[in-house]
């Protein structure tokens, strides 16, 4: 079932724990968390497409695939999020979690997802 309604539970989840977060920071609601939650979304599900449409035709590379696919979530993060994080100097847990939060969690989902189309195939 993950497999078939992969995009609208990552987009869910995402936005449930969006507003969680965003309701337990003191400074609640900010654009950088916006923005972290939804390149997090973009890029976990452009890997689970990529992966997805490639399964069939080079399934014995499709763990390089993946382990690229996560290099250039750790790329977008330092070319992107970690200059605003760190604009004062210093990152603070905060901050970290800004981005480690949904980083996780999307990556999770995709992977869970990912396990269980290619377990059945």
């Amino acid at each position: 079932m993950l497999e078939k309604h992969f995009y609208s539970i990552l987009i869910s989840l995402s936005v449930a724990l969006f507003c969680i977060h965003g309701w337990t920071l003191s400074s609640g609601f900010s654009a950088v968390l916006f923005f972290s939650y939804g390149v997090n979304v973009l890029l976990a599900a452009a890997g689970y497409f990529t992966i997805y449409k490639l399964r069939m035709k080079h399934p014995d590379k499709l763990g390089f695939i993946f382990m690229g696919l996560s290099a250039i979530k750790f790329l977008v993060f330092f070319l992107l999020l970690q200059p605003t994080y760190n604009a004062d100097g210093t990152m603070s847990i905060i901050e970290f979690g800004m981005f480690f939060i949904p980083y996780s969690v999307t990556t999770a989902t995709e992977t869970v997802a990912l396990v269980r189309i290619l377990n059945k195939e």
